[in-house]
């Protein structure tokens, strides 16, 4: 079995992990020289088989039996649109496209229902044992659910305000980045469609108006204690820095000081040149008469989400990890600390192989994850 993964960073490395014995990485696609070399020599990948950019590997036609695709956002549309020529399974990361066009364009293309939409949250074994209570009936019907993801100081200062996501134009809005998935599962736990979509977002906290007094314009030279501080995160927890590439020859700790001086990871949160909302509240009113309401939280210092889910006879409540439902409360602590989303990405790997091997679809189809997506664009 014989994958292309087209897009080296963070999640190709978590996917690509949970390929199984019989699945080989064949192809790689990555324009970041050092990443390209690094990842070529972890595969065991030959250099005739390594491409700077998609258009050398499509122009050479490659017999692959998949292809995982987990390209910067705004490259999703046309790079699945010529996956698909090739006519193997492919599987895409979310979101799937900028755009409702270009997302209506990839359907009406996938005849064979090929591409699978990363919808992590499917497989999460804490997302499907709420979906499972709910389909049980013991809250009874579902009328309203209240869903509010907080994405937390290091993950926002990281992704939405210093890093690759952090500009529309170059990635486009943060709540289909990072809130198609949660409609998704939302739409997934009751179906319907959406009739209305009321929304409302701003950029409140992360800007110049905002920063505290003394505040300097490198998180290296600050005198100010700041959950965001980037001197506390890359260089004493070591966090988020699987990104920072060491060449040969250097230590991460050496790279992660040249981030500190000089990079965009350095930067004050308050200082950056970022236009993503931190906040947003999306109403939705489905078809079915439920109403779904999503706020997107990325000023608090809380990280996780919080879901309340009110039925005609009872409520059940999700916060973190617990569920609370009929007087009792289910504890999934352990299990979400487990490695690779608890499991999630390796059952998603093992649907994708699945897909390769027997022809069937993936369980989440570009049909299957359109109408959450919809609602992400009627939200922007």
């Amino acid at each position: 079995m014989r994958i292309a993964a087209l897009g080296i960073g963070n999640r190709a490395g978590k996917y690509l992990s949970c390929l199984p014995p019989e699945a080989e990485v064949a192809y790689l696609v990555e324009p970041d020289v050092l990443r390209l070399s690094q990842a070529a020599r972890r595969y065991g990948v030959p250099a005739e088989h390594c491409f700077s950019t998609p258009d050398a590997f499509f122009a050479a036609r490659p017999s692959v039996d998949g292809i995982i695709l987990t390209v910067p956002d705004r490259l999703h549309y046309h790079l699945c649109r010529q996956a698909l020529s090739l006519g193997c399974p492919v599987l895409l990361e979310k979101p799937v496209a900028p755009t409702l066009a270009e997302y209506e364009d990839l359907v009406r293309l996938d005849v064979g229902r090929k591409v699978g939409v990363c919808m992590v949250m499917r497989y999460h074994p804490y997302f499907r044992r709420i979906r499972d209570i709910v389909a049980s009936g013991e809250i009874g019907a579902v009328q309203s659910i209240d869903h509010v993801e907080s994405i937390g100081p290091d993950r926002m200062g990281h992704t939405f305000v210093r890093g690759l996501w952090s500009r529309r134009a170059d990635t486009g809005p943060i709540f289909l980045s990072k809130c198609c998935h949660d409609a998704d599962f939302l739409l997934w736990m009751t179906g319907g469609r959406a009739q209305e979509v009321v929304s409302q977002g701003a950029r409140t906290k992360f800007k110049v108006s905002e920063a505290p007094a003394g505040a300097t314009v490198r998180c290296l030279d600050c005198p100010v204690s700041c959950p965001y501080s980037a001197v506390d995160l890359y260089r004493e927890r070591r966090a988020w820095i699987d990104g920072f590439g060491v060449p040969e020859g250097e230590t991460v700790e050496a790279v992660i000081e040249e981030e500190l001086r000089t990079g965009r990871y350095g930067r004050c949160v308050y200082r950056c040149d970022n236009d993503v909302n931190d906040t947003q509240e999306v109403h939705i009113h489905l078809d079915n008469g439920i109403q779904l309401t999503m706020r997107l939280d990325g000023i608090s210092l809380e990280e996780g989400r919080k879901m309340v889910i009110r039925g005609t006879e009872g409520t059940l409540t999700a916060a973190g990890t617990l569920i609370e439902v009929g007087g009792r409360r289910e504890d999934f602590s352990a299990l979400a600390a487990q490695p690779l989303h608890a499991g999630a990405d390796r059952l998603l790997v093992e649907d994708f192989v699945a897909a390769i091997r027997t022809g069937r679809p993936m369980a989440v189809t570009l049909a299957d994850a359109f109408e959450a997506h919809r609602i992400c664009y009627l939200a922007d």
